[in-house]
């Protein structure tokens, strides 16, 4: 299943179409055993059933359920996050190795240690400095100009909508936020850089992968050692490209 393939500067700015990414039960399955942080089996199934076909179990009618009910009866088995979220991932991990040509090895799963276990996190820290600007030298502002760090924080989501992928931008955003707000004493440069890939996997299918780049690192760094995470979207818009 060939799905097109967008790049775009930051949540909100330029948008550019590249070459179509093919996205099969196969490749989706084989990525999964390196990229997706859920144990699942058998994700080329799950894939065929959730993307490509669409297909999901129906659950038996029942008689009499009360029509006048502030609560539904579900007709037919729901899509399980955990297996989305894991779709989700190995489409991030796919873009990275096809599209960027990073190694397996330079694609890293995480989570917070254990003091801030509750603080959200990206799902991978991908190793992707010598790799960029790669197909991003088309929207990114002035390439010269920025330094690109080794150690790009990644976040994917997969959603069913496309208004669904447009809030799953911005709370990916959110989440990178978290990730920053905790390097910004102690490496402050890596602060604003990033990666968000969204899969829309119900028509329209797309993927698109949001490059965030700082356009006042300092000023960000700065808001959060202030605020910490509780930065107003004002503050964004001037401290990131396209945001």
């Amino acid at each position: 299943m060939n799905v097109p393939l967008i790049v775009q500067l930051g949540v909100n700015g330029a948008v550019r179409v590249l070459h179509p990414i093919c996205l099969d039960a196969g490749s989706v399955g084989i990525t999964s055993n390196y990229a997706g942080s859920y144990h699942i089996l058998s994700m080329e199934q799950h894939y065929d059933d959730y993307v490509i076909t669409g297909r999901t179990i129906g659950l038996s009618p029942i008689s009499g359920f009360p029509a006048a009910h502030p609560y539904e009866r579900l007709t037919g088995k729901i899509r399980a996050p955990g297996v989305t979220g894991n779709i989700g991932e190995a489409i991030a991990a796919i873009f990275a190795r096809r599209v960027l040509l990073a190694e397996v090895g330079d694609i890293a799963h995480i989570r917070p240690r254990r003091p801030f276990r509750k603080r959200k996190s990206p799902d991978y820290l991908m190793r992707l400095g010598r790799l960029m600007p790669g197909p991003f030298s088309i929207i990114a502002p002035d390439v010269t100009q920025i330094s690109w760090p080794q150690w790009w924080p990644v976040e994917s989501k997969a959603r069913s909508t496309v208004a669904s992928s447009n809030s799953g931008r911005k709370e990916a955003l959110k989440q990178l936020v978290a990730y920053w707000q905790l390097l910004s004493s102690s490496q402050p440069l890596t602060v604003g850089y990033g990666l968000i890939v969204t899969f829309n996997y119900q028509p329209p299918r797309e993927v698109r992968v949001c490059l965030i780049l700082p356009s006042n690192q300092g000023q960000l760094n700065q808001a959060l050692t202030q605020n910490g995470t509780n930065i107003d979207d004002s503050v964004l818009r001037s401290c990131l490209y396209g945001c």
